[in-house]
């Protein structure tokens, strides 16, 4: 015996459309609004499907229900063979076709290793997992996806994207150095690009600013390609502003890690480790 002709529940395209509505404006008005940062491969490998140089250049306001009602779930932090590790996870539901509305291009549902921006801790959490069958098949259709999270772990990616508090993060977190700078007149402007060259197009040498101190000269710069002397003046691109450096700057020193202890381990394993030797392996022998 087949179902009932008078009663549709599969391809009854109001009652569809109606549910939709309800967990719509159910995420409007319990949910949170994030930012939703497609992941933009610059130089993806095809053969292991990875991008060592990846960027986020859009950000998206969208709201989401917070499923992690009782904390942040996840591994939380311990203490692994590579230190402490924070493996912090969140659970957001985010409606199908509120996703659908933001026309990101080519991509028609969340993706793993894609960025949200959590406001509430000013932190970003990456995409591991999309699960597209939550709320199985109601009323013939699949409303809603649910996307486990985990904080993400910054590895120099580019992040501009528009919105202040968001592009903060790189500023934060990115390799950077700061120059001591000597003779020269004007100002640095911030995220302008400088270059040592006739011309920023041609220059082999180029950084991006961070933050200039006309106090103490000093100029923080990051996205650094090539190695700064102390023989050519310095450009701004954008200030016209030019100094050249008044000491060469030590590219071991982590302007925004204050406890990183890179320079202390080199210096004392260069008094335990002998390099000096060819075949450690001979015993003597050779």
């Amino acid at each position: 015996m087949t179902t009932s002709v008078y009663f549709n529940h599969i391809e009854s395209t109001p009652e569809q459309n109606l549910h939709q509505d309800l967990i719509i404006e159910a995420i409007k008005n319990y949910g949170i609004d994030v930012y939703y940062l497609p992941r933009k491969y610059v130089n993806e490998d095809l053969l292991y499907g990875e991008d060592t140089i990846s960027e986020f250049n859009q950000a998206h306001l969208i709201e989401m229900y917070v499923k992690s009602v009782d904390g942040f779930e996840g591994e939380g932090d311990f203490v692994s063979r590579f230190g402490l590790e924070i493996r912090d996870q969140v659970v957001f539901s985010v409606a199908r076709r509120r996703f659908d509305n933001l026309d990101i291009t080519e991509q028609d549902r969340p993706l793993e290793g894609d960025v949200i921006f959590f406001p509430l801790n000013k932190k970003l959490y990456e995409i591991r997992f999309v699960e597209h069958e939550s709320m199985f098949y109601q009323f013939g259709k699949l409303p809603i996806f649910d996307l486990t999270c985990e904080l993400f772990q910054y590895d120099d990616q580019r992040i501009d994207t528009g919105v202040e508090v968001i592009d903060e993060i790189e500023d934060k977190l990115a390799y950077s150095i700061n120059l001591a700078m000597g003779d020269g007149s004007g100002a640095y402007v911030d995220d302008e690009t400088v270059y040592v060259g006739d011309s920023v197009s041609s220059a082999n040498t180029k950084a991006r600013v961070v933050s200039w101190n006309s106090t103490d000269k000093t100029l923080k710069i990051t996205d650094i390609v090539g190695t700064f002397g102390a023989t050519s003046n310095i450009v701004g691109d954008t200030s016209g502003a030019y100094y050249s450096l008044s000491t060469t700057p030590d590219t071991q020193v982590f302007t925004n890690d204050t406890i990183a202890n890179n320079v202390t381990i080199q210096t004392e394993s260069d008094s335990i480790i002998d390099f000096s030797e060819s075949n450690p392996f001979s015993e003597g022998n050779i």
